[in-house]
């Protein structure tokens, strides 16, 4: 097991390109050890993510329902003419290094929701698509397990579900979760509640779904199967993950799109990097 596990650090260095002086002793990194706490944030001082162009002031706007509730907005997608997509992966059950590969030598921003069940035999990975230039936001400890509904769980175990999963995210990768997303998209108000108590600033669901590593077909919410600017596209972290990114990115490109980085279009107070 052990010589597997340094097989699989090796691929992850070799994929990012560090040497092996800046790669962390992952083996050292069980959760709450003085080298897990330690690092994040020393990896971070080597090799800071890449940063993705940002879009004009006026040509874009959070698609959301103003409830003037106070609890954290529901995004669907973007309003905007620019000629973007926004990639969103889901849960961390394959370990695809390929994956990786592509979405670094690419330069390919996505955004990643984690299931701390599904990504906790692979911190590491994830670490990787981090430093690739992937934030890591929340997706709840075990997919709102046994339901895969949050509605049909107490208040107390919605909070759970986000809070501690987000807190496992903070220690292992240096920065909390600002923005959740719920399984299967089924949210109530007990969940926005959860949310913002658990520090999150957004729920963020999709407009597109791709049906990677099942029936490999696109399916809009809204009915069709075609792409239009400011579609927030669902995928998950499945087998063949890589082969199915790449056809992804082929019909993006086929569209007259590109992929664009979601926190670019989500202002600060809904857990994005956009001022306002």
């Amino acid at each position: 097991m052990r010589e597997k596990g340094l097989i699989a650090s090796c691929l992850l260095a070799a994929v990012l390109g560090v040497t092996s002086g800046a790669w962390p002793d992952i083996r050292g990194r069980v959760e709450g050890s003085p080298a897990h706490a330690a690092g994040p944030p020393a990896m971070a001082q080597v090799m800071a993510p890449p940063r993705w162009p940002a879009p004009k002031p006026g040509t874009w706007q959070v698609s959301y329902e103003r409830r003037g509730d106070g609890l954290p907005p529901v995004v669907d997608r973007i309003q905007t003419n620019d000629k973007v997509v926004f990639i969103t992966i889901d849960d961390g059950w394959e370990h695809d290094t390929r994956f990786v590969d592509i979405v670094r030598t690419q330069r390919v921003p996505i955004m990643v929701f984690l299931t701390d069940q599904a990504a906790r035999t692979g911190y590491e990975y994830f670490w990787a698509l981090q430093h690739a230039g992937a934030p890591i936001e929340d997706h709840t400890m075990d997919h709102a397990a046994p339901y895969n509904d949050m509605r049909r769980l107490s208040a107390a175990a919605q909070h759970r579900q986000i809070c501690d999963s987000a807190d496992i995210d903070a220690r292992q990768y240096g920065r909390r979760p600002q923005i959740f997303r719920p399984p299967g998209g089924s949210y109530d108000q007990v969940t926005r509640t959860a949310a913002r108590d658990c520090g999150m600033k957004s729920v963020v669901i999709w407009s597109v779904e791709f049906y990677n590593g099942l029936s490999g077909k696109l399916a809009r919410m809204d009915g069709g199967s075609d792409l239009r600017p400011g579609d927030i596209i669902l995928m998950h972290f499945r087998r063949g993950l890589a082969g199915d990114f790449e056809r992804l990115l082929t019909w993006i490109r086929q569209a007259g799109l590109r992929p664009a980085a979601l926190a670019n279009y989500l202002p600060r107070s809904q857990g994005g990097e956009a001022a306002g």
